[in-house]
């Protein structure tokens, strides 16, 4: 994956596949965006408006380092008839204080005017010589502001500066945030816990989603589907190659089904991560690190028949 949970972080097959509503065939799509950077990180910000993570550029359309590490940032753009992401801008946001990166960004309330959002954050300040310097990831929240754009960006009370918090996902009916941490009562190297979001955004205490969903190994990029499914890579035994797509059932409890991994052409030999199901449950978007791509991890679309 290219380090890129740490740094924040046509081709057309069909082929038959047992995944997220069962149908038999699924057809994915290499998105025309696609070049030698990475794609990922995708969520919707309104009904054909999507907001995805790629390397910061330059001007000149050149990559941003920050010590030799490349930065990433927010894009947006619209979806065409296609699947495909049109008119690519960057979203207009401005980070305070010591983070720089920002991707994974989720929206919620029903009127999108907050956004969380993961960035890196070094334990010095960015003059200082990062290089032989930790990162974590950290989560912050920011609202929208007319002409300004996503702005006031604050750290959540439930994040705890020794551990990483990152890739945050919210739930169909606006309830919980799911997220990726390092924090106490982890099982491995990352685990998936999720959050109550309570009356004026008010959050609860976080909670691990437990051994049916995480392991010794990382969990990461978790989304909720409207078909009542948890989605998540991880890079545990048994898969097909380095990070898989697997999905868990939310029970009518709360609890969660035996994590099941997703069948090709979703997954492969390779790094798959960062899938989102669309709201008709029948097509999303997907990155992978699979051969025949553009050079970076890229951003697959994926439909049903």
């Amino acid at each position: 994956m290219k380090n890129i949970f740490w740094v924040c972080f046509v081709m057309l097959l069909c082929i038959s596949f047992k995944g997220f509503s069962q149908i038999d065939k699924i057809n994915i799509v290499n998105l025309k965006l696609n070049d030698e950077n990475n794609h990922f990180g995708v969520s919707y910000l309104e009904d054909n408006k999507i907001v995805f993570t790629s390397n910061l550029l330059t001007r000149r359309g050149k990559q941003e380092f920050l010590n030799g590490t490349p930065l990433v940032a927010l894009y947006q753009g619209e979806i065409d008839q296609e699947g495909e992401i049109i008119d690519v801008a960057p979203l207009p946001s401005k980070l305070d204080g010591d983070a720089f990166n920002m991707s994974a960004a989720a929206f919620y309330t029903t009127d999108k005017k907050y956004m969380v959002i993961t960035t890196n954050v070094y334990n010095t300040t960015r003059d200082a010589n990062l290089s032989q310097k930790a990162s974590k990831l950290r989560m912050e929240i920011g609202e929208y502001i007319e002409g300004i754009g996503w702005t006031n960006f604050k750290v959540p009370s439930f994040c705890n500066p020794r551990s990483s918090y990152g890739h945050p996902a919210i739930s169909p009916d606006g309830k919980y945030m799911y997220f990726v941490s390092t924090m106490r009562g982890t099982l491995g190297g990352t685990d998936i816990f999720r959050v109550a979001i309570n009356e004026n955004n008010v959050f609860g205490k976080p909670e691990n989603l437990g051994p049916k969903v995480n392991t010794r190994k990382k969990e990461l990029f978790p989304f909720i589907g409207k078909d009542n499914a948890l989605y998540f890579s991880s890079n545990r035994p048994k898969g097909k190659g380095q990070l898989d797509i697997y999905k868990c059932e939310i029970l009518e409890d709360g609890t969660f089904s035996e994590a099941e991994l997703l069948d090709d052409p979703i997954n492969s030999r390779f790094d798959d991560y960062s899938f989102m199901l669309n709201d008709n449950s029948e097509s999303g978007y997907f990155t992978s690190a699979r051969p025949k791509g553009k050079g970076g991890d890229d951003l697959y679309y994926f439909f049903t028949n």
